[in-house]
């Protein structure tokens, strides 16, 4: 296959529109389709390379599918190509049991029912790029290993056959060996089998003779199996019974008890009776190759979860945005108690639904952050009682913070939600009381206990340690993954972690786990240092005022419910109101009127809020804008409108008001202003 086709998209969709539509979506997102007219045109296509595929399911109707699941099924152990499949709710068992048959013989699919959202469709085909990506990825890594080990192991039999028609030359040939071996991290290997009954190889079926083999092997080795691994010992020793070759990939203890995965290979040496009488060959570690594959896997799955949950999010703030916000305006417009309670209930729900949307968004590196240069040592001090007041007197809380600490540039408001969510993890695993420590540390490029796979650069590192009960190395390995939980149902949504992986990934860092059962948990956050000095306390608390409120301002928003509800709420505040449910409106809009403020949702479809900014400042440089989103981010260094105010949503109205006139105000007032909105006074360092 052409790796460089991999980035197209393949759409079979026979009949209506759904297939030039798609194709114009995927253009409009920057990626490249190609619209197939049959199964035939489809397996050309992906015979040449492709990054993923969209087929209706019209496509498999009266259509002989057999060619295409063969292909699936030929496909290279790297490869499992991703299908997204378009389906419509049918009532109809046959088509229920028609789309099982698909997601069988596909393999790697994706349902998107129909009417699809046009961002869920490009979230999905997105999220399918990157994963045929990291195939190809691991496919070129995985070749360039087995040429490697290819090539060592011509290396290593050559020398041997040199040793073995060299007897003149033995101890040269054997320095050359051990050469080799050095500079491939190998050593050798041998069992002596002269002495076995009969002179033979026991098969694996005969537990004693086997159990003599692994102690003699173990002990060539100086290594243990694990006792997992004694069986594929045994299928080893068979092979190399009948084929005189024998290889062992498997998993051995040290000295230090530490696990190693480990590549044995070797061959049988035989007497003129053709009996065997040595067992001899090398071993190597493997186990950077395991922690990669493993670590590429583990990418994948939250890479894909992570876009799949930011697009809910989008669409779930929008429908929270309207509830909230009608909510509160019915709230303003009614004085009858009863209904007042009925009305905070329903706003208490909404708000829990909220919070839930905004732990989705950190895990998918899409919250908004207010980033500014912090030192963790003075957050942690600051904390001090709000962690006493939280986990309560049975835990003793101690805090080793290094002197001449390193600042760091983060959302220290985040970063204190997510220190007080360990906490409260910590004293749920210690209810009979116990030790909260609370560690901040620089690490250096070169630091001894710099952790292994942690990208190039200074690092500060703030870690939560309790003395609980600990977890499993299989829990562990889950607890980032989102909705993974170890309590009762109705005591944890699942998500703490994963918010902690979020923030440290959208800081640029990195979240890592160590916890043994009966040990306790170590979750540390590893925080890119920052070369900016700490900024000095500002204590400013002077109100934000602007003059009046006769301004004119445009609404974009192509979500009706949510426009509505701003337009009305601006005019309750007195503001003059025009609406545009689309970028193209507003501009002609903008050109025909007075706009003192445009206030723009960044997600829409045909024209973007950062397209429909740019168009609108490049005829008015000076013009106020503000932004209102539920999922995008304007928190990249590389952004143009990375200073300019934003309000997340849902919000409410009084947060919307702050917003609109902090933005009308910043014409006046040439200080920057932060993009997160703070309504009415500036932040303090660590608040």
């Amino acid at each position: 296959m052409d790796r460089d086709n991999g980035k197209r998209v393949l759409l079979l969709a026979p009949t209506g529109r759904d297939g030039p539509a798609s194709c114009a979506l995927l253009e409009q997102a920057g990626i490249a389709p190609r619209l197939c007219s049959g199964i035939d045109e489809l397996l050309h296509a992906l015979e040449e390379g492709a990054g993923a595929g969209i087929i209706a399911e019209e496509g498999f109707i009266a259509t002989d599918c057999g060619p295409l699941f063969e292909w699936v099924e030929k496909q290279p152990p790297w490869s499992d190509f991703p299908f997204i499949i378009l389906t419509t709710r049918h009532p109809d068992t046959r088509r229920r049991q028609t789309t099982l048959w698909l997601i069988t013989h596909l393999k790697n699919v994706t349902l998107q029912e129909r009417p699809i959202q046009k961002m869920t469709l490009v979230s999905a085909v997105q999220a399918a790029l990157r994963g045929r990506l990291r195939q190809y990825e691991a496919a070129k890594y995985l070749a360039e290993r087995e040429q490697a080990a290819s090539r060592l192991e011509e290396l290593v039999s050559e020398r041997t056959r040199q040793l073995q028609e060299a007897n003149s030359n033995l101890t040269a040939a054997q320095e050359s060996l051990t050469m080799a071996l050095e500079a491939a991290q190998m050593r050798t290997w041998h069992v002596d089998l002269a002495g076995d009954r009969r002179g033979k190889l026991p098969r694996g079926s005969s537990p004693s003779g086997v159990v003599s083999l692994l102690a003699r092997w173990s002990s060539a080795v100086e290594e243990r199996l694990l006792p997992e691994e004694e069986q594929a010992f045994a299928t080893a020793f068979d092979q190399a019974r009948d084929t005189g070759k024998f290889h062992l990939e498997a998993r051995v203890l040290r000295g230090n008890e530490e696990v190693h995965w480990v590549v044995a290979e070797g061959r049988v040496y035989r007497d003129e009776k053709h009996d065997p009488v040595r067992l001899a060959g090398t071993i190597r570690d493997v186990t950077e190759r395991r922690q990669v594959e493993e670590s590429l896997r583990q990418t994948q799955k939250l890479e894909v979860i992570g876009q799949l949950t930011g697009g809910v999010a989008h669409d779930f703030n929008n429908l929270l945005t309207a509830v909230l916000g009608n909510i509160e305006l019915a709230s303003l417009r009614t004085r009858d108690q009863n209904l007042l309670s009925v009305l905070r209930s329903a706003a208490s729900a909404a708000e829990r639904g909220a919070k839930l949307t905004g732990q989705l968004l950190a895990f998918a590196r899409k919250q908004h952050l207010a980033p500014r240069v912090v030192s963790l040592n003075e957050l942690v001090s600051s904390m001090g009682d709000l962690l006493l007041q939280t986990i309560g007197a049975t835990i003793r809380i101690e805090t080793v913070l290094e002197k001449d600490l390193w600042p760091v540039l983060i959302d220290p408001t985040q970063l204190e939600l997510v220190i007080l969510n360990l906490a409260i993890n910590s004293r749920d695993a210690m209810p009979h009381g116990g030790r909260l420590t609370v560690a901040t540390r620089n690490i250096g490029r070169s630091d001894a206990r710099r952790p292994a796979g942690l990208k190039r650069g200074d690092y500060v590192a703030i870690s939560v340690s309790d003395t609980g009960s600990g977890m499993t190395q299989e829990v562990a390995a889950k607890a980032f993954e989102p909705f993974f939980t170890t309590k009762a149902v109705g005591q944890g949504t699942g998500l703490g972690l994963s918010q902690v992986l979020g923030f440290a990934h959208q800081s640029g860092g990195e979240a890592r786990i160590d916890s043994r059962v009966g040990h306790g948990t170590t979750i540390t956050i590893l925080l890119p240092r920052s070369r900016e000095s700490l900024p000095p306390v500002i204590d400013d608390d002077r109100p934000v005022t602007v003059d009046g409120k006769a301004a004119t301002i445009l609404v974009v928003d192509d979500d009706a419910a949510v426009r509505t509800l701003t337009v009305q709420a601006l005019e309750t505040m007195n503001y003059r109101v025009i609406e545009a449910e689309n970028g193209r409106v507003a501009l002609d809009l903008v050109r025909q009127n007075q706009i003192d403020l445009a206030l723009i949702d960044l997600v829409m479809p045909i024209m973007n809020g950062r397209q429909l900014a740019t168009r609108i400042r490049a005829d008015d440089p000076k013009r106020s804008l503000l932004f209102m989103t539920g999922y995008d981010d304007l928190s990249g260094s590389d952004d143009p409108f990375a200073q300019e105010t934003v309000i997340k949503k849902p919000f409410k109205l009084v947060e919307l008001g702050a917003a609109v006139e902090r933005a009308l105000s910043a014409r006046k007032d040439p200080r920057p202003t932060p993009w997160n909105v703070t309504p009415f006074r500036r932040a303090k360092r660590n608040e």
